[in-house]
Formats: structure tokens, C-alpha cells, sequence
């Protein structure tokens, strides 16, 4: 069917209001310009504050942004970002909030917004906090496992006191028996001893000593996890140990 010229102007014009009222729930924005990150020093940004884990104060498991609307006397708000719009939910007098996934902080500073109803107030949107994922191999080094508790023990399904080196460690990761046989916290707790030269293990890619070999060993245990002596040789266990003492996923 034909419109005469005005109605199809006003038919247009309609459209347009629809699609702006999707784009944008409500009349008054708010933009994301980098509230929240560090600058890395090499061009990009780093989180201010991280927290992983549910039981370290997260607000879930793995990688996450938790992002924080400040608009006093809004009802409502939603937020849109590379996953689309979504709904904040609010807490308190005009704080909103809403967890997404995990996205590159460079990426994000002019890219996201949130609009939100009631008077058009100074608001501001941030992150508050996240969780970078784990993104290469694992290695909670032997220190990390002489001195984490019995819960982080219970993921990798082994006892300190009771389980010995030869058969759990030895072949795959060291390469041969100890003369006498040891618990592997015995190992642990005496890296004079078994910080040696390294031998050449039949499951791993790089020669390990008895010590290095336990820890590695363990951390491999970990459900979800594997040993790389690429993490190992990055010799910074905040980035590449999983876990914390207590047996949290970080």
C-alpha cells in the first residue's frame, strides 16, 4: 500500500522515535570513560581492584566486571556495553548495579553507557571491581603447597603425611625413584635437599628437581587446571596459582 508524502514523513518519524526509545529506555545517560582502571603503562589499563571468587567477596565465580551506576533518585537504569542492554538492578538510593563478562579494560572507556529515569543528576558509572581470567597454565609453586591447608590439599586428592614421592611424583615428573622414599611433605619441607639438579620427567616438557616436581605435580591436580613450565617460569604465583591457601578458586 501507497502513503501520500506526509504520512509517509510521519510514518518515518514514528520509526525513528521507536528506535531511539529501544536504544535508550530512558532520557537521561551516563558514559563509561575509564572510572575503575590503572593505566598499565604500556598503552592499555589494568582493574584498580580485582577480587575472584565467591568466597573471597565476588560477586561469582571466574571472570567478571561488576559494573556501578550513581544516579541519586533514579528508579531504574540499564546499561548497554558489548553484550548488548541489559537491565542494573538497584541497590539503595539510585545505586545500581550489574555484573558482566569479562572484556579487555582498553576496550571498554567510550563504549559503554547507562540510562536511567527521574531527574538528570551528575551520575556516574564505573567498575568497581572484576576478575581477569586465567588465560595460561598453572603452577602454585612448592612454598605455596608446604603451607596451604588441608582443604587445598583435598582438591588434588592427596595427603601430605601419607602419600609418598615415588609413584606420584617420580616418573612423570622427575624421572626417577628417591632412595629412601619420602612423603611429599617431607619433600616440602626441606628444599635444601631436593632442590637438586633437575631430571627430565616422561609427562613433562621441561627437567625438574624432586622439589620443583612435587609442586608441579599437585598443581596439576588442581580440577580444571594443568601444570606449564611457561607459568612456572613466569615466577609470579599471584597470576599463576588458582587457588589461595584455604583452597579457594581465586
Amino acid at each position: 500500500m501507497r502513503y501520500p508524502m506526509t504520512k509517509q514523513v510521519g510514518l518515518l518519524t514514528a520509526m525513528l522515535v521507536l528506535a531511539a526509545s529501544a536504544a535508550f529506555a530512558y532520557a537521561n545517560s551516563a558514559s563509561y570513560t575509564g572510572q575503575g582502571l590503572n593505566a598499565d603503562g604500556f598503552g592499555g589499563y589494568d582493574l584498580q581492584t580485582e577480587i575472584c571468587g565467591v568466597a573471597n567477596g565476588a560477586e561469582i565465580d571466574g571472570p567478571y566486571l561488576l559494573w556501578v551506576l550513581t544516579a541519586t533518585g533514579a528508579k531504574n537504569a540499564d546499561i548497554t556495553g558489548p553484550w548488548g542492554t541489559a537491565t542494573m538492578t538497584k541497590y539503595g538510593n539510585g545505586t545500581f548495579k550489574y555484573v558482566s563478562g569479562w572484556y579487555g579494560p582498553s576496550t571498554l572507556p567510550g563504549n559503554v553507557s547507562a540510562t536511567y529515569d527521574g531527574k538528570a543528576k551528575n551520575a556516574q558509572l564505573v567498575i568497581s571491581h572484576g576478575c581477569r581470567p586465567f588465560t595460561h597454565g598453572a603452577w602454585c609453586s612448592p612454598g605455596f603447597w608446604r603451607n596451604a591447608t588441608d582443604a587445598a590439599w583435598a582438591l588434588v586428592g592427596h595427603d601430605r603425611n601419607v602419600d609418598l614421592f615415588n609413584g606420584f611424583v617420580s616418573t612423570s615428573w622427575y624421572g626417577q625413584d628417591l632412595v629412601p622414599d619420602v612423603s611429599l611433605q617431607t619433600v616440602l619441607n626441606n628444599p635444601p635437599i631436593y632442590s637438586g639438579a633437575p631430571n627430565q620427567g616422561t609427562g613433562v616438557a621441561c627437567a625438574l628437581n624432586a622439589f620443583n616436581a612435587t609442586g608441579a605435580a599437585l598443581t596439576n591436580g588442581l580440577p580444571g587446571y594443568a601444570f606449564d613450565c611457561a607459568a612456572m617460569a613466569l615466577n609470579n604465583e599471584s597470576d599463576t596459582c588458582p587457588i589461595d591457601h584455604f583452597g579457594n578458586f581465586k
